[in-house]
């Protein structure tokens, strides 16, 4: 079957022909991209056209940082993000209450203390009294710090004499030394008390992540999560049910166990494919652990904290080169990505080779780091839209000065490195316009600061668009596929229904997507009716 999409604009990725009127897709490749009139002379027989002007067509926007079953399970859990206050997030928990069993987990996702009015972080008792009978955690939006109730502490035999296990912290009231609640880069170890989602709950939520990926124009991720994550997309792929491409990360402890299942670094099919590993060398910024040069302006009395010494990072690092994948390593602090750089290096010189490793975020680094992030060609795969909201906290906990090198994606560009961007969903929303936004104006949705934060930062649409496709691509290696629209290559794409070139920066995240596809076949319309014939 053949589609053509004609009288449109589209930005094909190409560099020898990067603009076009109208492209032709046979079954699941494309085969033609030019003018109306050289593709009306392409076509073979019958097809579906599209008339799009006043449209912009693009290749499909690749997600190349987020936790896609994670996303599918949180739209399913409470959501706690923009909430203004400790109160509100209480309500939403006294709801869940209502319709749970006694003994039953509540968990949510999203809550940020610097969006509250009461100007405090929460604690065990802001729970107790409304759910004294479920154990609670709600998650930080950043994913690093767990905010739970006394039950929920009792269950994971946390009490005043329990040690911090390493890279992690129990927060304790001072002048009682009793766990107050919450728990720094804790969660792993109290998820291990909560029920895990059944294979069923898991295929579910993935199903539900791709829905909400496609009509934002996303037609693959790159998500880091675990072998059960992965044994969930499998039969989905085997069912004929996942529809959009996956790029998995896995941790560097299941790797000696996927390769006895047969999942093997660098193999896959073309919708599921396992080809980095991924892990930690410090925390996040609004739970101050991530890991710094120079200690936090707003508390100087610590400077975050290493989820891996640097050795243990040297030693995962060499395991993955030894395996014949690549890295990608979250790193947000300034001496978390040093560390990072230092270990790659050092397990280079044991296992040199052609690599495309990554350092996920990147949200602060030592401007004497950016040549020998160039120097070993490693990917900076950041999430703008995190800009949106870490603004203020960044400048209170890391000061104004130091903010100069914080989400510098123009300096990073401009010393050679290359980009890829994603969303850390569900941390943040999967919408790949928040993040063009963030990058175009370096403002938030209200339009501050009126000037831009630091906007010789500022990115261009088109490097941006860049970012979401051909540069993942490449880090997936799946460049000769995947990435840009012309000939040969497969037919991933997304159709806005306004050309967004043509729209003042602050006005681009509000443009909805009209079509998406992904292997020649259209699996998301914002209205029907857009095929215009079948001849």
């Amino acid at each position: 079957m053949e589609i053509a999409i004609c009288s449109t604009r589209i930005l094909t990725g190409n560099p020898s022909r990067p603009w076009a009127e109208a492209l032709l897709v046979r079954d699941d490749r494309v085969v033609a991209v030019g003018s109306n009139d050289e593709i009306r002379a392409a076509r073979s027989g019958a097809a579906q056209v599209f008339e799009l002007p006043g449209r912009l067509v693009t290749p499909g926007l690749v997600d190349a940082h987020l936790h896609f079953v994670g996303l599918g399970l949180s739209l399913q859990r409470l959501d706690l993000r923009d909430l203004p206050s400790i109160e509100d997030c209480r309500q939403r928990v006294r709801q869940a209450v209502a319709k749970r069993t006694p003994g039953e987990w509540i968990i949510g996702r999203g809550w940020s203390e610097h969006r509250w009015r009461e100007g405090r972080e929460p604690a065990a008792r802001d729970l107790d009294d409304i759910a004294p009978h479920h154990p609670v955690m709600l998650v930080r939006h950043c994913g690093h710090t767990v905010w739970v109730n006394s039950l929920a502490l009792a269950r994971a035999g946390i009490t005043k004499d329990t040690g911090d296990a390493p890279g992690t912290r129990i927060e304790r009231d001072p002048r009682t030394g009793e766990p107050t609640g919450l728990l720094r880069e804790y969660r792993r170890i109290l998820e291990q008390d909560i029920p895990p989602p059944s294979r069923e709950e898991r295929k579910r939520a993935a199903l539900l992540a791709q829905a909400e990926a496609l009509r934002h124009g996303v037609t693959g991720v790159h998500s880091c999560e675990t072998l059960e994550e992965w044994e969930a997309l499998a039969e989905l792929e085997a069912e004929k049910k996942l529809k959009v491409r996956v790029h998995h990360l896995l941790p560097p402890e299941e790797v000696e166990a996927a390769r006895s299942r047969g999942i093997a670094l660098g193999q896959g099919s073309e919708h599921l494919w396992f080809g980095q590993v991924k892990f930690f060398a410090d925390g996040s910024l609004g739970s101050g652990t991530a890991l710094l040069h120079e200690p936090y302006t707003d508390d100087p009395s610590h400077g975050g904290i290493a989820c891996l010494s640097p050795e243990e990072l040297r030693e995962r690092v060499e395991l993955t080169y030894r395996y014949g994948g690549d890295v990608g390593v979250h790193a947000i602090g300034d001496l978390a990505v040093t560390h990072v750089l230092n270990a790659i290096a050092a397990a280079r010189g044991r296992f040199p080779g052609p690599r495309r490793d990554r350092i996920e975020h990147v949200q602060l680094f030592h401007p004497n780091d950016l040549s020998r992030f160039r120097e070993l060609g490693v990917v900076a795969s950041v999430q703008p839209v995190h800009l949106l909201t870490d603004r203020p906290v960044a400048e209170k906990r890391w000061g104004l000065t130091r903010c100069r090198h914080a989400y510098a994606w123009r300096s990073l560009l401009g010393s050679g490195i290359r980009l890829q961007f994603g969303s850390d969903a569900p941390v943040e929303s999967i919408n790949p316009l928040l993040g063009f936004h963030a990058a175009l104006t370096r403002q938030d949705l209200s339009g501050e600061p009126s000037e831009g934060w630091f906007p010789d930062e500022r990115l261009g649409l088109e490097e941006i668009i860049h970012a979401f496709t051909w540069v993942p691509a490449w880090v997936s290696r799946r460049e000769n596929d995947l990435g840009r629209l012309s000939p040969g290559r497969k037919a991933d794409l997304v159709v806005f229904t306004e050309d967004l070139f043509r729209k003042p920066p602050n006005q681009v995240f509000s443009v909805p997507v009209e079509m998406a596809m992904v292997d020649g076949e259209v699996l998301f319309e914002s209205r029907k009716g857009l095929c215009v014939s079948r001849d």
